[in-house]
């Protein structure tokens, strides 16, 4: 009878020990997802568990997802434009498609998401126009020095028939679609120890140049002496002497506090930057002929958001700069620094095997 009882007992503690092992296997969460993207879109957008997802249906009810990356600062210029894409997107789609927007670098850099573009693991990004270079070399061109004269002929030339040829080039060699190319402003210089405007006065100086070779040809171009520093160290080197200065956007060079180290601005204006947002063209032929439309005018609306948004910035920190004592001038020969630096130009040309675009940008 005892031995009857022990059985009884000892088979009910293995019956309550499998229940509980059960309920806890039910109950036991899922890995979290450590990629947060920004989702401007709509409350009721859940992101999908990795990047890459498209076509699959998202928990919102939307068609499909697609995955849109950046490495810029998340709140800047570029990712506010982005994110208005997004929203854009979901308007003008029904919430059929949702775009999700993962910034400040969560998925890599440009190098990285150009290889998720390609890879799939990706579906949109931004990326400048040296970086698509190493793809595709006619972008290379864009960063030739002294190619455009103001914003005006930077908008006519990329939205005319020089844009249209490397849109074309882009999506025929690596299956990738532009969405536009966004304004990230000319650059201009910054010194410390003397203004600059006449070609006469830069001879020598001493500049910072980051380690691409066209920022470097033109300085060497120009009769400058170009220092390569890695940009977190701009600040200190001009500080401390190490180079009298160094060239940038206005908006970039307001928000490093670069003019607490320099006293002149000289608007040379000799590189035009641009942003272009690009989405790949599996991506992009997945969608309806109505989606389709829906996202080439939310990116043309984006675009002309991103452009205003940028110049404002661009210009208010210019002025705050000259505020606050910095001497702001314009150069008084710049024939003369076109000149010095037009072999560049058909130098770039050449080695991309692209004369007929540079006569494009040349018109």
């Amino acid at each position: 009878m005892k031995k009857n009882q022990l059985l009884k007992q000892i088979a009910a503690i293995l019956m309550a020990g499998m229940m509980v092992a059960g309920l806890g296997a039910c109950g036991k969460s899922q890995p979290e997802n450590t990629d947060t993207p920004r989702e401007s879109q709509t409350e009721e957008s859940v992101r999908s568990e990795t990047p890459g997802n498209s076509g699959a249906q998202d928990a919102s009810g939307a068609e499909v997802v697609i995955k849109l990356a950046h490495n810029l600062t998340i709140g800047g210029t570029e990712d506010e434009a982005v994110n208005r894409f997004a929203e854009l997107v979901a308007e003008k789609t029904n919430g059929a498609v949702v775009v999700q927007v993962y910034g400040g670098g969560q998925l890599g850099d440009e190098t990285d998401l150009l290889e998720g573009l390609q890879l799939g693991t990706v579906d949109a990004c931004l990326s400048t126009s040296a970086y698509l270079s190493n793809l595709v070399p006619q972008y290379a061109l864009l960063d030739a020095p002294f190619l455009f004269d103001d914003l005006t002929d930077v908008r006519a030339k990329l939205e005319g028939e020089a844009g249209d040829k490397l849109k074309e080039e882009l999506l025929s060699q690596q299956n990738m679609r532009v969405l536009g190319f966004w304004n990230s402003g000319f650059r201009v210089m910054l010194t410390k120890s003397a203004a600059i405007t006449s070609l006469e006065d830069i001879q020598k100086r001493k500049m910072r140049a980051p380690e691409v070779p066209v920022y470097i040809d033109m300085f060497e171009a120009l009769g400058a002496a170009p220092t390569a520093i890695p940009f977190s160290e701009v600040y200190t080197s001009i500080n401390s002497g190490v180079v009298d200065g160094v060239e940038v956007c206005a908006e970039e060079m307001y928000t490093m506090k670069f003019h607490e180290v320099g006293k002149y601005i000289a608007k040379t204006n000799h590189i035009f930057s641009t942003m272009i947002p690009i989405i790949s063209e599996k991506v992009f032929s997945s969608l309806t002929v109505e989606q389709q439309t829906a996202v080439l005018e939310a990116a043309a609306e984006a675009t002309e958001y991103e452009w205003e948004i940028f110049e404002e910035a661009d210009v208010h920190a210019l002025k705050e700069m000259e505020a606050s004592g910095v001497e702001v001038s314009d150069l008084t020969d710049r024939e003369d620094w076109v000149e010095a630096c037009i072999g560049l130009q058909d130098q770039y040309a050449q080695e991309a095997d692209a004369q007929d675009l540079l006569d494009l940008l040349r018109k």
